[in-house]
């Protein structure tokens, strides 16, 4: 699932949710959506693919922006929220910074449980998918709209 998609749910969860509540749910909203059948095209080109992450990345921070900007209640734990529900991919990271730069990386470990769980989670992952975080997104983007507003 695309960053942004988690992040606009973390959000939502950080808008309706009270404090201590909202942050693990943030959390598991991650791999609740990372179980829903997502686009992922093996056929993309490095460049391709620093590009949509890139934009990614963008659309996340324009989030927290809006969100700052505007300042609805619990703003700032919506901002969090938006953050920790993103958080687990953030172990890729580093290997694919190293990848790009060419340098040997310390592999993840497969037995790593966080490697484990997005295996066992992320059971469909094909270009078709990109309708389901299409749609994902529309929602999300409603929800906001209309948790903002208030």
């Amino acid at each position: 699932m695309r960053a942004i998609n988690h992040a606009m749910t973390g959000a939502i969860i950080g808008l309706s949710a009270s404090a201590p509540v909202a942050i693990p749910l943030a959390l598991v909203s991650h791999y609740a959506l990372d179980a829903l059948p997502h686009h992922n095209d093996e056929k993309i080109s490095q460049k391709k693919f620093a590009e949509i992450l890139a934009g990614d990345i963008a659309l996340c921070f324009i989030l927290a922006i809006i969100i700052f900007i505007i300042r609805p209640m619990d703003w700032w734990l919506a901002i969090i929220c938006a953050f920790i529900a993103t958080s687990p991919d953030f172990m890729w990271l580093r290997p694919y910074i190293d990848q790009r730069h060419d340098r040997a990386s310390r592999p993840i470990s497969e037995r790593h449980v966080v490697v484990r769980l997005h295996e066992k989670v992320q059971w469909f992952q094909k270009p078709i998918g990109i309708v389901i975080e299409i749609a994902w997104g529309i929602i999300t983007i409603a929800c906001l709209y209309f948790l903002l507003r208030r």
